[in-house]
């Protein structure tokens, strides 16, 4: 089953993506226009198509994520672990209620 691997509105980062891949022997192919396009109903609201690039074997995943990667494509930052907004929230009510208190 195909998975997606990727993301973009970016029609010549998607062409060197799928050559890439390709080169590399993992069966990949797109899907999107990823271009602005005038919508049909105002004449002038804008929306983006976005590109969506799949590789038919899942195995693949890890060298095609390596190669989008050295390609430069733009990799998320996963956020910190839900206890550092516990935390920080508590800190942030306990300092509230100090200033409350303090400045009666």
């Amino acid at each position: 089953m195909a998975q997606l691997v990727y993301e973009t509105t970016d029609t010549d980062f998607a062409d060197r993506a799928i050559e890439a891949l390709r080169a590399a022997d993992v069966p990949c192919y797109r899907t999107g226009l990823g271009y602005h396009e005038q919508a049909a109903a105002t004449g002038r609201v804008w929306s983006e198509a976005q590109v969506c690039i799949y590789i038919e074997r899942d195995t693949d995943y890890a060298r095609a994520n390596e190669l989008l990667v050295g390609l430069g494509a733009v990799t998320e930052k996963p956020l910190p672990p839900r206890w550092v907004f516990v935390l920080a929230a508590a800190l942030l009510a306990m300092l509230s209620l100090w200033i409350a208190v303090t400045y009666r």
